[in-house]
């Protein structure tokens, strides 16, 4: 079966018309596939049906919240080669959106004062400052501390362990990242 098929077929069981074990089977199952497929090329048919399939599942109010957040968690530590940075930002949306924040995602190089934005990590040197990039605009944030107790030891350890990029939630203020927020792997 190619990926392209497989796509289909998520996207129908996400709207009732195919064969489905349940809705938190199939999501267990496209988290697997995701995971194993993360380095495919996949066609953009088939990825707008996966993106549609993810955004058919977080809307379902009857789905257990932790569920549709795993969900989100694993497609948002997807390359950029399978989703793209306008389908990542609307994901980080509805992951904030269910844990009850009302934290906004940036959309320009100037955010306000609380705004977050996922930045890539570059590099960490060897006086643990942070080399971090906007993957849309490519803009580079260098010299930043990197924190202090168990948020900068995860993000070294998710740098040293992790092939895939490592993404920050950073809060900027005038161009300036202020404060790293948290880490996705």
């Amino acid at each position: 079966m190619s990926l392209e098929q497989r796509c289909q077929q998520f996207h129908e069981a996400a709207l009732g018309v195919g064969k489905t074990k349940g809705a938190e089977r199939e999501i267990g199952t496209l988290r697997k596939f995701l995971h194993k497929n993360q380095d495919q090329r996949f066609t953009d048919k088939g990825v707008s049906r996966l993106f549609d399939t993810i955004q058919l599942y977080v809307h379902k109010e009857k789905l257990d919240k932790t569920v549709r957040e795993g969900l989100l968690e694993d497609a948002l530590k997807m390359p950029f080669t399978v989703f793209n940075t306008k389908q990542k930002k609307s994901m980080l949306k509805w992951l904030e959106a269910l844990r009850g924040g009302t934290t906004s995602v940036s959309t320009g190089s100037v955010v306000g004062q609380g705004s977050t934005q996922l930045l890539s990590l570059i590099d960490i040197s060897s006086n643990d400052t942070l080399s971090l990039m906007d993957s849309e605009t490519g803009d580079c944030y260098d010299d930043i501390p990197l924190p202090a107790g168990e948020l900068g030891a995860a993000i070294t350890n998710a740098f040293d362990n992790t092939e895939s990029v490592v993404l920050l939630r950073v809060q900027l203020y005038d161009s300036k990242v202020t404060n790293i927020v948290g880490i996705e792997t």
